[in-house]
């Protein structure tokens, strides 16, 4: 799943005096070429110098070149590097773009590699997973951020209330602070498979599973069932308002910050457009954020991020696959992830984001993480298709939950299977 990052137009850092991506004499490079997604601000510069400079401790003389891809232009870039225009050796992709852009050739099998690699042994196994596609290893997971609970919590210490930790007291205290404060205690849009997602995985439920060689849809196992129904009460039941129906988190985020809302689940990311957008700068001081709460206790969060790749037409494979556990190694990886504000994919350095008060909650959610089929279908399904959005505002608008979820498995599994072109 890819984050907002600040998008403008595309530009080039050359990190040493070295420019291009060709080669020296006897075929050795010269320099390297890296795409990363955003846009160049001076601390991800700083950054990149520091990698190049740990870099060439190993391959002196080999420069590091920097293109920033706005993520916009990401796909039609990809796209006309696949035809033969201008290519990276190394590549950033969304950690749920890893088997798209993979299936399509753009992506080279570092299996063997990352094998050899002291490293990988230290990241998270279902993020080290999500780099791969039909049991082959194309990426190797760069940065990870997950979404919390966001509530007012000098709400909850007035009335005597703790975060919410499980499904009841969700309820009870989104009830409580309609009642007190005349807002509504909790949004539940329609349109949020990111967040939808974790209350099926708190109650043991799947999206869809893989079975052999085939996809098969578990919209209709009783415990997705009753997650999504649980889900949709919130709409129906009057916990959550119905101007929230059909719609994605980016509604709820400007009631949370002009005190009309008590809770709701985004990313970390989303402070920074509260700050923008509150009247009152001193309410979002008073936001706090808190793990999801689950059927039983922390929900599993879909861990978003991104994957450091080796593009296919690279003429080093070694050389930018070493770029490559430069950039993701223990340093690498939890530099980038603080100079972003994320997480690195190592779990053992995550206590340290606990002591954080602003990142507590994030960095406690981060060890309770799951992923999206690692199929390059499921942007069809999901992006494209939006199977579970459409289902959950089915219901949330009367109709029969056995009935919808049917159907809607049965278009997820027949779009999931269906050959990649």
């Amino acid at each position: 799943m890819r984050f907002p990052k600040i998008a403008a137009a595309t530009a080039v850092v050359l990190l040493a005096s070295a420019c291009g991506g060709g080669s020296g004499d006897g075929g050795e490079a010269d320099s390297l070429t890296v795409w990363v997604m955003g846009t160049s601000q001076d601390p991800l510069v700083e950054y990149f110098d520091d990698a190049e400079s740990r870099f060439q401790e190993s391959h002196p003389g080999v420069s590091v070149e920097v293109e920033f891809i706005p993520w916009p232009d990401a796909q039609q870039s990809i796209t006309n590097a696949l035809a033969g225009g201008d290519a990276p050796d190394v590549l950033e992709v969304g950690n749920d773009q890893v088997a798209n852009w993979a299936s399509q050739g753009a992506l080279m099998d570092i299996t063997e590699q990352v094998g050899g690699w002291d490293a990988a042994a230290g990241i998270d196994e279902n993020a080290l997973e999500s780099g791969t596609y039909e049991g082959v290893q194309y990426g190797v997971p760069w940065f990870s951020g997950v979404r919390t609970l966001f509530y007012r919590a000098d709400w909850l210490e007035e009335l005597g209330m703790e975060p919410p930790e499980t499904w009841d007291e969700l309820v009870e205290v989104a009830e409580a602070i309609e009642g007190e404060y005349d807002v509504p205690g909790f949004a539940a849009p329609t349109d949020f498979t990111n967040g939808i997602a974790s209350f099926v995985w708190s109650n043991g439920g799947e999206i869809a599973t893989q079975n052999g060689d085939e996809w098969e849809g578990q919209l209709t196992d009783p415990a997705t069932m009753e997650a999504l129904e649980f889900y949709a009460s919130l709409t129906t039941d009057g916990i959550s308002p119905q101007e929230y129906v059909g719609q994605n988190e980016l509604i709820a985020l400007a009631d949370m910050a002009n005190s009309e809302l008590g809770m709701y689940i985004d990313g970390g990311w989303a402070l920074t457009s509260m700050e923008e957008q509150a009247a009152d700068p001193a309410v979002v001081e008073n936001i706090a954020a808190a793990p999801i709460p689950g059927a039983d206790g922390m929900a599993p969060a879909l861990a978003g991020g991104s994957a450091l790749t080796v593009f296919s037409t690279t003429e080093h494979p070694d050389l930018a696959f070493d770029l490559l556990t430069v950039l993701g190694d223990e340093e690498g990886g939890q530099g980038y992830a603080d100079v972003g504000g994320f997480f690195p994919a190592y779990p053992h350095l995550l206590e340290e984001y606990k002591e954080d008060p602003d990142r507590a909650a994030a960095a406690t959610q981060m060890q309770s993480i799951r992923y999206f089929p690692t199929t390059p279908r499921w942007t069809a399904a999901d992006q494209d298709g939006k199977i579970l959005p459409s289902a959950m505002l089915e219901i949330v608008q009367g109709g029969d939950p056995e009935e919808v979820l049917s159907a809607a498995n049965e278009e997820l599994t027949t779009i999931l299977n269906e050959p990649v072109e």
